[in-house]
């Protein structure tokens, strides 16, 4: 085979992949993006909206049970657990004095012994409240000071939580609280809010409010201090009311007044990702841009590229860098609903309550039962752009 012919099927070869290259990449940029609808139902159902934090359980008056007398704890008639009263006689001190003398007494004899311990009584520790006893920390026989504490005593438990100053607004005195301990999460117990502090604390710089919550009725008896609690300040609450997935209900602004310029704008900010791109999707073929010029701007998009529409992405979800329309404008909430044609739903303008941030309640436009459509958007396989003729993915078949 001579030189030419040679040169002959090498350029025949890369004319044919050629052709299959510019063949392969203009199909897949054909693969716009495609648009799917998921169906949702009205369905009645509570919605509660809440406050969430965390707190600890803590004795609501604490108090150490120190001795009157320095001297030795002869005995300690409680235990940890047991409740106590007022003014009852946990257990007896010797002084200094008087243990020295029946221990002399009782090294003479123990006639001598009991003669000295009937005449010199011992000094009772006396519990100051109504509690618990938390903690007992000495044994009879053991020297004490008028600085030990003998025992803990603490009266009611209560649950201490702090609350960012952005919620502390949404919660008042006899407020309803729901809460579950860390150790036993499936048993939640009602509380109510008892004392909000006037005092603020600062932690990493975010100013809090301590709140004091207390039981309904009761603590449970697992309930110790220094347990981790999780809270649901309930702010609102409604029972079997006409809701709908936050993501099916979509928002447009309504302008009025001088200054407007263009059509409707979606509310981007209320829109899940999928309604987003969905209706970027809308706005970019209005302005006549070819599939490949959308999914190219999608995935830009996705990359935290400028966002498609001329809207600059902007920094850690901020809303601010979303466009406004001129003029005056209020908020109009709408669903999409079927039609005659598949391909085109029609729009429904209803009215929203209150939202809990999965379900959003339903005051008018829709019944029990109406079937709504939720708009999705499928970008097909990723390009992988037009690289080198001789790619290394290129004609390869899986390895």
């Amino acid at each position: 085979m001579n030189r030419t012919m040679k040169w002959v099927i090498i350029l025949g070869v890369i004319g044919v992949g050629a052709g299959v290259w510019w063949a392969r990449s203009k199909g897949s940029d054909e693969e716009g993006a495609k648009t799917y609808y998921d169906v949702e139902k009205v369905e009645m159902r509570d919605i509660r909206i809440t406050v969430e934090s965390t707190g600890e359980v803590e004795p609501r008056n604490r108090l150490d049970v120190k001795p009157p007398i320095a001297g030795r704890l002869e005995e300690l008639m409680v235990d940890e657990g047991d409740k106590v009263k007022k003014g009852q006689i946990l257990g007896w001190i010797s002084s200094t004095e008087r243990a020295t003398l029946l221990d002399a007494a009782l090294a003479t004899s123990q006639e001598e012994y009991d003669y000295w311990k009937e005449l010199y009584k011992p000094s009772p520790l006396i519990s100051p409240l109504d509690g618990t006893i938390i903690a007992r920390n000495f044994e009879p026989g053991q020297s004490i000071a008028s600085s030990d504490s003998v025992v803990v005593i603490a009266d009611d438990l209560i649950i201490v939580a702090n609350l960012d100053e952005t919620d502390i607004g949404q919660v008042e005195p006899d407020q309803e609280v729901v809460v579950a301990l860390e150790a036993y999460p499936d048993n939640e117990f009602p509380c109510v809010v008892e004392k909000i502090a006037y005092d603020a604390t600062t932690v990493s710089s975010v100013t809090m409010y301590e709140v004091d919550v207390r039981a309904s009725r009761k603590l449970p008896p697992f309930a110790r201090s220094g347990m981790t609690a999780n809270l649901e300040f309930i702010v609102e609450e409604k029972e079997g009311v006409l809701t709908l997935p936050v993501s099916a209900i979509q928002q447009k602004s309504v302008k009025s007044g001088a200054g407007e310029r263009g059509g409707e704008r979606p509310d981007f900010s209320s829109m899940t990702e999928d309604q987003r791109k969905a209706a970027m999707v809308e706005r970019m073929k209005e302005r006549g841009l070819s599939d490949a010029e959308i999914k190219e701007r999608l995935a830009n998009f996705g990359q935290g590229g400028r966002r498609p529409g001329g809207m600059s992405g902007g920094q850690n979800g901020s809303q601010s860098s979303v466009r406004r329309p001129f003029g005056g404008s209020s908020v109009e909430s709408y669903v999409l609903v079927a039609s005659n044609d598949p391909d085109k739903p029609e729009t429904k303008t209803i009215k929203v309550g209150v939202s809990d941030g999965s379900y959003t309640e339903i005051l008018e436009g829709l019944e029990e039962g109406d079937e709504v459509l939720i708009k999705q958007v499928s970008l097909g396989p990723k390009k992988s752009g037009r690289g080198s003729l001789f790619s290394p993915t290129m004609g390869r078949g899986p390895r």
